[in-house]
């Protein structure tokens, strides 16, 4: 199936999307962080001037759940790659453009400049209607097994380096194939982890990925133990290993030591320590020397995306040990890196921008608020649903930020449909931890002609594509699954999940005073890709004809 275009209207979506600029610069939490009204338009990429000296290489660096609050409190004591680059970019806060604030729709955002309402990519994972089951963003239904950038309706910066018929390449590397694909587009060579092969894989793997898996091999990696030095984790974050609302993550518990083989799977486990973010480093090292990106006076494209960090975010929460010390760590693994790129692509000749594709937020016991499972939501929606149709199974799935209705319940007349929708949406308002429940039909759709947060709400959903019943949760709370406890989450409107750090490094920098806090000026995020396109020399993502 050919996902569906999007309306005429899109194209106002994102013009008014990129016509939001904003206010003043982030603070560190109070748990209820507060939301401004964009107010300043920044230029228009059609102004900006051409670079002088472009760059042999162009770094997107994207660490998987960073709020701007987090890494502004971090900031003081990251001495290695961040305060290079903060000695030498630019430090601004980034803004989501949508409640969307999630792994694959936020990495789309960051590729295309566009939000789920016009890219396609709802959720991490969504019900697809024409299949009638849960689908996750880069899954082929046609090719079991396979993942790829099918429900992507628009381009990303991939397409535009390879629109430009130039030869310049684009790679990606992240332990998440949704990371990998979405944050290039259609083209260029997505590079994730497979865990059932413990190995690096692509869509289609070039020889020299097969060489660095068998010279370093992920699974030497597995017997690796996670330790801290509690006394200056303890100063630094002025709370205990033990915090309440701490959940653990991958198989591990919630205090250190963490030892991925006492897991019942060590490869998974990966996923939540220092030692998968330098697994991506090192894989990013052998794709500059097997691609022989940044040798040649035309700028190529490397994108790397940090998941472990979300992995710790979601396990222990940014205020713990372990985001402490995965920050720290992080911060002397990016200053190696850096100082390899000085040596392969040379000094001065690279350019890097470092962002994330959403924020956190604090642990709810520090925010007042709580935790809703998605399982009670769904029984809530069904009873609810069943006071309209009768007994029945009529909800098939909400994961944030929909309510889908089932095969059974759309068989019903649209009279019933629409009795069952009012239900569930009575319902859900009244339900704890809600902030927001509305009928889709009523939020999504014509984008240019809403404001505030309904406009925000409007540019994560499709109009055909979404649940029947959109909900989003009240400031401090979080979503979960029963099954798998967090200590924290993301997806909402509140600033603490859509405000993200921004560094820019461009190639045209020249030191100076290292910056302990970033610009008053917000940068929307949809700018990313007409950022990176200029420091590429192309023309920025266009949308793709009907």
């Amino acid at each position: 199936m050919t996902p569906a275009r999007p309306t005429a209207a899109a194209a106002a979506v994102v013009a008014l999307a990129l016509a939001l600029a904003a206010g003043t610069a982030c603070s560190p939490p109070p748990p209820a962080a507060r939301r401004t009204t964009p107010t300043v338009a920044p230029k228009a990429a059609a102004a900006a001037a051409p670079i002088a000296t472009p760059p042999r290489l162009v770094v997107l660096v994207i660490v998987d759940q960073l709020p701007a609050w987090a890494f502004l409190q971090k900031r003081p004591q990251l001495t290695g790659g961040f305060d290079r680059l903060l000695r030498e970019g630019e430090w601004h806060t980034g803004e989501h453009p949508s409640a969307a604030a999630i792994t694959a729709p936020g990495h789309a955002v960051i590729s295309t400049g566009e939000p789920p309402a016009t890219s396609g990519i709802l959720a991490n994972q969504w019900y697809r209607r024409a299949q009638d089951r849960l689908l996750a963003s880069v899954q082929d239904p046609d090719a079991p097994g396979a993942a790829s950038a099918r429900w992507l309706r628009v381009p990303g910066i991939a397409d535009a380096v390879a629109a430009a018929g130039t030869g310049a390449k684009a790679v990606s590397v992240s332990l998440k194939d949704r990371a990998a694909i979405l944050s290039l587009g259609r083209a260029g060579l997505p590079i994730w982890y497979d865990r059932k092969a413990v190995a690096w894989t692509s869509t289609a793997p070039p020889a020299w990925l097969a060489e660095h898996n068998r010279k370093a091999p992920i699974a030497a990696r597995l017997k690796e133990r996670w330790t801290a030095d509690p006394r200056r984790l303890a100063a630094l974050s002025g709370t205990t290993d033990d915090q309440p609302g701490e959940a653990g993550e991958a198989g591990f518990g919630p205090t250190f030591p963490h030892d991925m083989t006492a897991t019942k799977e060590p490869a998974y486990a990966l996923l939540a320590t220092p030692t998968g973010n330098q697994v991506v480093l090192d894989a990013a090292l052998a794709a500059i020397d097997g691609e022989s990106l940044g040798q040649d006076a035309t700028p190529d494209l490397l994108v790397l995306s940090f998941s472990a960090h979300d992995y710790v975010g979601h396990g222990w929460g940014h205020e713990s040990w372990e985001a402490w010390d995965m920050m720290l760590r992080l911060d002397e693994q990016l200053g190696r890196f850096l100082e390899a790129l000085d040596q392969k692509v040379g000094a001065g000749q690279w350019a890097m921008l470092v962002t994330s594709d959403h924020g956190a937020s604090p642990l709810p016991e520090r925010a007042g608020g709580g935790r809703i499972t998605y399982e009670s939501i769904r029984e809530s929606a069904n009873r609810a649903a069943s006071t309209a149709l009768g007994l029945g199974d009529w909800i098939a799935d909400t994961k944030f930020p929909s309510v889908y209705l089932s095969a059974a319940a759309r068989a019903r007349t649209a009279r019933d449909q629409q009795r069952a929708i009012a239900k569930i949406v009575y319902a859900l308002r009244s339900y704890p931890g809600l902030g927001r429940v509305e009928r889709t039909l009523d939020v999504a759709g014509n984008c240019e002609q809403r404001t505030g947060d309904t406009f925000l709400i409007c540019l994560a959903l499709d109009p055909v594509e979404s649940g029947e019943v959109f909900y989003m949760p009240a400031r401090g709370w979080i979503m979960q699954e029963a099954a798998e406890p967090l200590a924290t989450g993301h997806g909402s409107l509140h600033a603490y999940d859509r405000e993200v750090p921004l560094l820019l490094v461009p190639p045209d920098r020249k030191s100076h005073a290292p910056l302990t806090a970033p610009s008053e000026a917000k940068i929307q995020m949809v700018r990313v890709p007409i950022i990176l396109a200029r420091w590429l020399g192309v023309a920025p993502p266009q949308k793709l004809p009907r």
